[in-house]
């Protein structure tokens, strides 16, 4: 890849070759839920600037400001020189590069991959490096950050090991034009809709021309992590416990319930798209096109819906007994086997303060991990959607995935199944005792 010159100081992008070991974690540190160990600073004037290699996330645009921030840590910081890499945050080849022994410094993980990362020591402890800096944790939402504390048994508890860059909740996103169209009254912050009347909602938003359906009341996607918000919603949790799971509860006629209202969409009212439909034109595009009422999708499909032709919001989620969201996102993190842990903090730091996350927010891309960001004008008004307070509200009744190394295999489980079932090659009750069965068994395993 070329180099580029940014703000007077050279910043290479880079990529590390070969895509060989993906299968497995090549080294080992500190036993799990260690303190992180400390180094001193050499006290002699270095002859050449410190080497970081910072794994970045993204699309151009994403990537394009994670660069300028680089460049603006190596203004204030002439004794480190810092390389972004692309390639190295996605999943394989971060593996590959464990293996090979050449993380990055600054690594990336989505809070599904994880749990993977812990158990086998990949990242480096942050709670000595936060206290000797007084750094702002308190500044992050503490529901954010609760999935990255592991101590060596479970999550939830123990040394934090990672900065969260970013909130993924799935609002509802809509189509004010259709709703008018069809004389659906606005949604409003402080009346969540029931189940019931965004039903109701998406029966009469469909279209049904020549046999044909032209328009859809609900474009979901048909992956795990939407539709157990529809499970929690009916009180259905996927196991016995999010932090520490160890037997699936999949079982509980509350998931079916919730389950089964998803999959409905599809294949009993016929308000959603089949998968085939959505495989062939896309979910978010559907939406951008304006050939759905409602999306479920988080902050991240912003920059491409303001570029459609329609007027749009988001709602909160609809709810049965409970008010249910989806917690994710993502983290950079300092790797175990780096050769510079207090120049690697440093960065880490930096990229994770207000400059970095407020040059994000202004592109539309997240939400906020920092409340002091998350609550400031530059996330609340930076619009569409008029109603970005959805967003921080929803947070209250987050919760995410279970949080084992297990996961990848689990989501393979669940969303095979379900492929099956809006396929009307099973129904939602056969493909729940199949995914309970098999995960059960994972999950002693």
């Amino acid at each position: 890849m070329s180099s580029s010159k940014i703000n007077r100081r050279r910043l290479v992008v880079s990529a590390a070759a070969g895509m060989g070991a993906a299968g497995a974690f090549g080294y080992a540190s500190a036993r799990p839920g260690a303190p992180s160990t400390r180094y001193e600073m050499p006290a002699i004037n270095r002859q050449s600037p410190v080497q970081l290699r910072w794994a970045i996330p993204g699309n151009p645009a994403e990537v394009a400001v994670y660069e300028q921030v680089a460049a603006d840590f190596m203004e204030q910081n002439p004794g480190i020189e810092v390389t972004t890499d692309r390639e190295a945050s996605d999943y394989e080849k971060i593996v590959s590069l464990i293996a090979a022994g050449t993380p990055p410094d600054i690594m990336f993980s989505t809070i599904n991959n994880w749990p993977a990362f812990a158990e086998r020591n990949i990242f480096m402890a942050l709670d000595d490096f936060i206290e000797q800096d007084s750094y702002d944790i308190e500044d992050f939402y503490e529901q954010i950050l609760t999935p990255y504390r592991y101590d060596g048994e479970g999550f939830g508890d123990g040394p934090l090991y990672g900065l969260p860059k970013e909130i993924a909740v799935r609002a509802m996103y809509y189509n004010k034009d259709i709703f008018e169209e069809a004389g659906v009254e606005f949604p409003t912050a402080d009346e969540p809709w029931t189940w019931d009347q965004f039903i109701e909602m998406t029966r009469a938003t469909t279209k049904v021309e020549g046999g044909r359906t032209r328009q859809y009341g609900y474009i979901l996607s048909a992956g795990w992590l939407y539709w157990q918000i529809w499970a929690w919603s009916a009180g259905g949790e996927p196991v016995d416990d999010l932090f520490k799971p160890t037997r699936s509860n999949l079982n509980d006629p509350a998931v079916l319930e919730g389950y089964k209202t998803f999959t409905d969409f599809v294949t009993e009212l016929g308000t959603a798209p089949s998968s085939s439909v959505t495989r062939e034109q896309g979910t978010a595009e559907m939406f951008a096109a304006g050939l759905g009422a409602t999306y479920n999708n988080g902050r991240w499909m912003v920059p491409l819906f303001r570029e459609s032709d329609f007027e749009w919001d988001v709602m909160p989620h609809p709810y049965k007994t409970d008010r249910a969201q989806m917690l994710s996102g993502s983290i950079f993190a300092v790797s175990s086997a780096t050769e510079h842990p207090e120049e690697a903090w440093k960065l880490l730091a930096y990229v994770s303060g207000t400059e970095g996350q407020t040059a994000m927010t202004e592109l539309g891309l997240l939400l906020p991990s920092r409340k002091s960001v998350a609550e400031s004008d530059v996330f609340l008004q930076s619009t569409p959607p008029e109603s970005n307070q959805i967003f921080l509200d929803e947070l209250e009744f987050a919760k995410p995935l279970p949080m084992t190394s297990k996961y990848p295999e689990i989501e393979k489980i669940m969303n095979d199944n379900t492929d099956l079932v809006l396929n009307g090659e099973q129904t939602a009750e056969e493909a729940l005792a199949i995914m309970h069965e098999q995960v059960d068994a994972l999950l002693q395993s």
